[in-house]
C-alpha cells in the first residue's frame, strides 16, 4: 500500500464522520479520496470514515461506487474479525472464571468497542484482560494449564484461544518508576470495583467484566502516553479515547480525574490529548476532562501521522530486525525529540526502568518455574 501525506481534509472529514449531527463539510468536494482511504486503515478508523461516507449516501455528494465498494469490503472483513474476537474474549473470561473462579476485566478492545455507535466497525486487536489475583499467583495458574504461556513485564501471553490474547498483572504501565509506583497503587486502591460491572457482548457472543468510567478514564490516558513513547501512536487509540468522553461525567469524576492527572504526572500530557480532541475530533469543550495544550497537541497529531496505529508505518523509528539493544537505543533517541517537554519520562525514566523490566521480568520467570 502506497504512502500517503497527511491532508487537514482528513481531519474536517473524521469530524463529521464521529457527529451524527455534524454538517458536511464545505470542502467536501476537495478530499481526495483514495488517500483518505490509504490513511483511514493506517490509523485503523476505517470504520468511522465509513459511518461519514454512509452520511453523503443521502446526498448529492454521494461518492463513487467503486470507491465505497473499497471501504465495504475492508469493513466487512472487520466485522467478521470482531465476531471472532468477541467470541474469543468471552471464551477466556469464561474459562477463568468457571475452571478457577478467577474474575477478569477486559482492557480496551471490545470493552471499547461497546462505546461505538456500531461495535463491529472499531479495528479489534489483541484480547487484553485484568484479574483478581496477584500476579505469582495468576502466573502460576496459567502456566499450570498452559505451560507454554509466555511471560512479559506487566503481562503473560496465552494461547488459549484464536486471537492473541493477554492476562495483565496491571493494566498499564509508565516509564518514570516513582510514578509507576503511585500507578500501581492507584490501580490496587480500585482494583476490586472493576470486577462488578458485566456487559453482553454483540450476536450473542457471550459476555465480559469491563472497567468503570472513573478508573477507565485514568487507565486509557496510561495507555496513550505509554504508546506514545513507546512504538508509537495511531488516531484509533484517539477515537477509542473520544467515545469513553462521550460517554459523559460528573463535575465532581472531572475534577476527581484532574487531581489523580496531576499526581501520576500526566496532566501536561492529557492537556495536548485534549486538544487533539477537540481539534481533530471536534469533541465539545464540555467533554474535556483538562484544558487544551496546542504545543503538545501538534506535536502528538506530527506522531500520529508519521506513526499510524502502534508506530507499524513510522520508518523512522522501525524496530523490525533490530537486537534488543539496538531497539533500546533506537527507543531512547526517540524519546529525546520529546525531553523538553516530557524530562520525567524521558530521560529519567524509560532509559533506567527497561533495565528494572528485564530483571523484575527474570524474577517472576525464577519465582514462578514449575517444579
Amino acid at each position: 500500500m502506497r504512502d500517503v501525506k497527511y491532508n487537514p481534509l482528513f481531519a474536517d472529514f473524521l469530524k463529521y464522520s464521529l457527529d451524527p449531527e455534524a454538517p458536511i463539510p464545505s470542502n467536501i468536494n476537495d478530499i481526495p479520496w483514495n488517500d483518505l482511504y490509504i490513511f483511514s486503515i493506517k490509523q485503523s478508523i476505517a470504520g468511522i470514515i465509513l459511518q461519514g461516507i454512509n452520511k453523503l449516501s443521502k446526498t448529492p455528494y454521494r461518492l463513487d461506487k467503486k470507491i465505497m465498494l473499497k471501504w465495504y469490503y475492508y469493513v466487512k472483513d472487520m466485522e467478521e474479525e470482531n465476531e471472532k474476537v468477541n467470541k474469543d474474549n468471552a471464551k477466556l473470561t469464561s474459562y477463568l472464571y468457571e475452571r478457577a473462579g478467577i474474575r477478569s476485566c477486559t482492557l480496551k478492545g471490545q470493552a471499547n468497542a461497546r462505546m461505538y455507535p456500531n461495535p463491529q466497525w472499531r479495528a479489534p486487536g489483541d484480547v487484553d484482560i485484568w484479574t483478581d489475583r496477584d500476579t505469582i499467583d495468576i502466573i502460576k495458574y496459567v502456566k499450570s494449564v498452559m505451560p507454554e504461556a509466555n511471560i512479559e513485564y506487566h503481562h503473560i501471553e496465552v494461547p488459549l484461544t484464536t486471537t492473541s490474547a493477554e492476562i495483565h498483572f496491571v493494566p498499564s504501565f509508565m516509564g518514570n518508576l516513582f510514578y509507576e509506583w503511585r500507578l500501581r497503587k492507584y490501580f490496587k486502591q480500585h482494583k476490586e470495583e472493576q470486577f462488578k460491572n458485566k456487559v453482553e457482548l454483540p450476536n450473542s457472543a457471550g459476555w465480559i467484566w469491563v472497567l468503570d468510567r472513573k478508573f477507565d478514564l485514568i487507565f486509557q490516558m496510561t495507555h496513550i502516553m505509554h504508546h506514545f513513547f513507546f512504538e508509537g501512536i495511531g488516531l484509533r487509540h484517539f477515537v477509542d479515547y473520544y467515545y469513553l468522553l462521550m460517554t459523559g461525567f460528573s463535575d465532581e469524576e472531572k475534577e476527581e480525574t484532574r487531581k489523580t492527572l496531576k499526581w501520576l504526572n500526566m496532566y501536561k500530557f492529557s492537556c495536548g490529548v485534549m486538544w487533539v480532541m477537540e481539534n481533530v475530533l471536534g469533541l465539545d469543550q464540555k467533554y474535556l476532562i483538562t484544558p487544551t495544550n496546542e504545543k503538545i497537541g501538534k506535536m502528538m497529531l506530527n506522531e500520529i501521522i508519521y506513526a499510524g496505529n502502534f508506530g507499524k508505518h513510522d520508518e523512522r523509528y522501525s524496530f523490525k530486525g533490530k537486537t534488543k539493544m539496538q531497539q533500546f537505543l533506537l527507543e531512547t533517541y526517540r524519546n529525546l525529540h520529546f525531553a523538553v517537554e516530557f524530562p520525567s519520562e524521558t530521560i529519567i525514566g524509560r532509559p533506567v526502568s527497561r533495565f528494572w523490566h528485564f530483571f523484575y521480568k527474570k524474577y517472576l520467570i525464577r519465582k514462578t518455574k514449575m517444579k
